[in-house]
């Protein structure tokens, strides 16, 4: 990303994005993967539509 000083200079920055936690920051305990009940097994998703279920029509 670049900027422009006062002056007229252009200088380069870096962009994190405006929600990127600080640096150094610790896990948020709100996405703490360490705490899933079921890791590794997708228990918030929509199941796949080829499944036996259909859905009610």
């Amino acid at each position: 990303m670049r900027g422009v000083t006062n002056d007229g200079e252009t200088q380069q920055t870096t962009s994190q994005g405006k929600h990127a936690a600080p640096e150094g920051a610790g896990v948020h305990p709100l996405i703490d993967l360490t705490r899933d009940p079921n890791p590794g097994v997708p228990d918030h998703a929509r199941a796949d539509e080829d499944e036996d279920e259909q859905p009610d029509q």
